[in-house]
C-alpha cells in the first residue's frame, strides 16, 4: 500500500474553469509530473501489479459544498501521473472517492493498493 499526498488541484483543471487552453495544458503537465514524481518517491520501484485500486480522499480548502464530479475530473492529471509512475494503464485502475473535512490549503490523498485482475482480463 502506498499513500501519496498531493496539493489541491489547480482551478484551471476544473471542468468549470474557463481558462485559455495553454493555461490548462501547463496546469495539466505540472499536476501529472508532480503526481508521477511523488509516486516514484513513495514506491521506490515499480510494483509488479497488473492493476491497482486508487482511493481518493479530497480535503477541500473550505467547508463550501463541492461537486464530487468536478473534484474527480480536476484530479485526472494526477491519475495519469500515477499511472506513468506505476507502469499501469489507468484503464486498469479501480477508483473510489470520498470527501473529507476541510484543511488549510486543501489536499488530495491517494491511497494505492493492488487490485486483483487476471492477465486474461488485460488482453
Amino acid at each position: 500500500m502506498y499513500r501519496i499526498e498531493l496539493p489541491w488541484p489547480d482551478k484551471a483543471l476544473s471542468p468549470n474553469g474557463r481558462v485559455h487552453w495553454a493555461t490548462k495544458a501547463r496546469a495539466t503537465k505540472t499536476a501529472k509530473t508532480m503526481a508521477a514524481a511523488l509516486t516514484r518517491v513513495e514506491t521506490k520501484t515499480k510494483p509488479e501489479w497488473l492493476s491497482a485500486h486508487l482511493q481518493y480522499d479530497f480535503y477541500p480548502k473550505t467547508a463550501h459544498v463541492l461537486d464530487m464530479d468536478n473534484c474527480i475530473a480536476s484530479s485526472k492529471a494526477y491519475q495519469d501521473g500515477i499511472a506513468i509512475a506505476l507502469g499501469i494503464d489507468d484503464g486498469f485502475f479501480a477508483c473510489s472517492y470520498s470527501m473529507k473535512e476541510p484543511v488549510k490549503g486543501g489536499k488530495v490523498v491517494v491511497t494505492i493498493t493492488p487490485y486483483p485482475i487476471t492477465e486474461s482480463k488485460r488482453n
